[in-house]
């Protein structure tokens, strides 16, 4: 074979070469644009699935907090302690929590009051059923100068910070609302390890 022959030769296998070595960076760099495509729609799906349990989420607590404005049935059988004494027996034996309730209320309360009290109680535990790994909760339900108070305090993990300022935690929202449209407040805190404390306070008209 000639020098001539040898050249050409040589010219059309680096051209060969680099033709596959083109094809070759064609393809990785298609398989590279799929696998984005791939990873932008399952972000976008799973985006899509959150919002959408985000709107069920929202949706059932709408209904929680409608039902919540309706009246307890156990208050038209119960004073507010008996009701409340009555309901943690119920949150006792779904959840296995140690419940214990200390009521002192010396008079009737305010129908307006008593629910807001008692929904306030209801809200409090299941947080500490669902959130805290508590094993128990201590209630207290006392009048004194004028007011009513309630105080619930678990021995769980503690609420945090961040969840304590949330503005998707609805519950705990509703709780501050129900008790500022009565002219109360409710204070929660939390201590890393050592649990919750929920301190309600609702003013009672005098007799």
């Amino acid at each position: 074979m000639t020098a001539p022959e040898l050249d050409r030769r040589e010219l059309a296998d680096r051209r060969l070469l680099l033709d596959r070595r083109s094809e070759e960076g064609e393809r990785t760099e298609a398989a590279a644009e799929r696998r984005k495509s791939e990873r932008r729609v399952g972000i976008e799906r799973r985006l899509a699935l959150q919002s959408a349990a985000g709107q069920i989420d929202i949706g059932i607590e709408m209904v929680r907090r409608i039902a919540g404005d309706l009246r307890p049935p156990l208050l038209d059988h119960h004073d507010l302690g008996g009701a409340i004494e009555w309901e943690a027996q119920k949150f006792a034996a779904r959840s296995g929590l140690r419940i214990r309730v200390s009521s002192r209320v010396t008079r009737d309360v305010p129908p307006e009051l008593a629910t807001a009290t008692f929904r306030i109680f209801q809200e409090a535990v299941t947080n500490a059923v669902r959130h805290s790994g508590a094993s128990t909760v201590v209630t207290r339900l006392t009048m004194a100068r004028r007011e009513l108070l309630l105080y619930v305090r678990d021995n769980g993990i503690g609420i945090t910070e961040e969840r304590l300022h949330s503005e998707v935690c609805l519950g705990l929202l509703g709780m501050r609302e129900r008790a500022r449209a009565l002219g109360g407040d409710v204070q929660i805190k939390g201590k890393p390890g050592r649990g919750t404390i929920l301190a309600m306070t609702l003013p009672l008209r005098a007799d």
